[in-house]
Formats: C-alpha cells, sequence, structure tokens
C-alpha cells in the first residue's frame, strides 16, 4: 500500500504550512520532495513519520510499517563512540545477528577506522555517515531521509549515494533534497512544495 497524504492542513499560530496538501508515495520506489527553503519539506516528514500530527486531513498506509530515518540533523549520542551510536538503534537480541552488518556499513561508508572515537570527534561528513548508518542497519519497510547527503565531499558522495540505493532496493523511499541529480539518480517521481 502506498503512503498517501490526504487533503492535509498544517499551521503554525498564524504560520500556514500546508493547505489542502495532497502526495502520494509509491510502495517500492523513491520519490523525492524538493523546494525551496522553508516550503515545509521537514514539516511534512515529521507529519508522515508521526512526530507531528496535521490539522486536518489523513495520512494511509504507515500504519503496521517499520520506519526509519535521517532528520536533517544528525540526532547522535555525541559522547559515544561510532559503533555504539549504531548499536543503540538496534535490541540487544539483534546485536550478535547484526555485527557483521555494522562493520559493513562502517567499511562501505569509510568511518571502520573511526568506529571507536566518540561522536563529537567526527567531522560533520563524518557525522552525516554514521546518521544514515544507523538509520540502514534496522529492518524498515519506508526510510525517510532529509538531505542525508550534505557535507559529504564529492568524492565520497557517489559512492554513499550508491549503497543508499542499493540497501534501500525494494523499499519504500521518501527522499528530501534540493538537488535535482540526487532526486534523479534514486529514480522515483518528485513531489514539489512550493
Amino acid at each position: 500500500m502506498a503512503v498517501e497524504l490526504a487533503n492535509i492542513y498544517k499551521s503554525f499560530g498564524q504560520q500556514n504550512i500546508f493547505t489542502n496538501f495532497n502526495a502520494k508515495f509509491e510502495t517500492g520506489a523513491f520519490t523525492a520532495i524538493m523546494g525551496p527553503s522553508g516550503s515545509g519539506k521537514t514539516t511534512l516528514i515529521n507529519l508522515i513519520c508521526g512526530l507531528m500530527t496535521p490539522d486536518y486531513g489523513n495520512i494511509n498506509g504507515i500504519k503496521g510499517h517499520k520506519i526509519s530515518a535521517v532528520f536533517q540533523e544528525d540526532r547522535l549520542l555525541e559522547h559515544q563512540s561510532g559503533l555504539k551510536n549504531i548499536q543503540y538503534v538496534l535490541k540487544k537480541s539483534q546485536l550478535k545477528d547484526c555485527e557483521q552488518d555494522i562493520w559493513e556499513l562502517l567499511v562501505e561508508t569509510e568511518l571502520a577506522e573511526d568506529a571507536h572515537k566518540r561522536a563529537r570527534d567526527y567531522s560533520g561528513g563524518m557525522k552525516r555517515r554514521l546518521a544514515l548508518c544507523r538509520a540502514l542497519v534496522i529492518d524498515f519497510d519506508i526510510i525517510i531521509l532529509d538531505e542525508p547527503f550534505k557535507g559529504l565531499d564529492s568524492e565520497l558522495k557517489p559512492k554513499i549515494m550508491a549503497l543508499t540505493k542499493a540497501r534501500c532496493a525494494g523499499k519504500t523511499g521518501i527522499l528530501v533534497t534540493h538537488d535535482v541529480s540526487e532526486a534523479v539518480y534514486f529514480g522515483g517521481d518528485i513531489v514539489n512544495i512550493r
């Protein structure tokens, strides 16, 4: 079942963000959300994740599905190591089974050598890659990525995009981006917010 937003209204005080907004995110495919800064892209993500509720309207196709996300902020445990940050999102019963996958992600994102460093000592790009590792390591049906590749250097970015695309194959993906080339690379539809 597709994720569908039907007749969504959302305001913050006098500021109206969405009026009768409709969008559909197809199952098993990526859809990019694009629009100028301040247009409501992050609010839309928060609505889909259930972190906010619309004033009116319905969000369908979420219930019963496992959601993973990379938010606009990295939301890391700054005092913990990179490795611990990834382990934190897993249940204790999953840690042993996921150990190889965790290390594969660390190697693929070029964070393995820094796995035992505290996240607060990571550069901005390293923190972004770590946040992405956390999102990709868990079992999910829907993944929401809010500008996941910002701050990555031009050499590493294509590799991280390819890793993300491969690990999200067959899943429903929602990508917030300002970069049309990213939207095209992930091959889905584009929802433009004006």
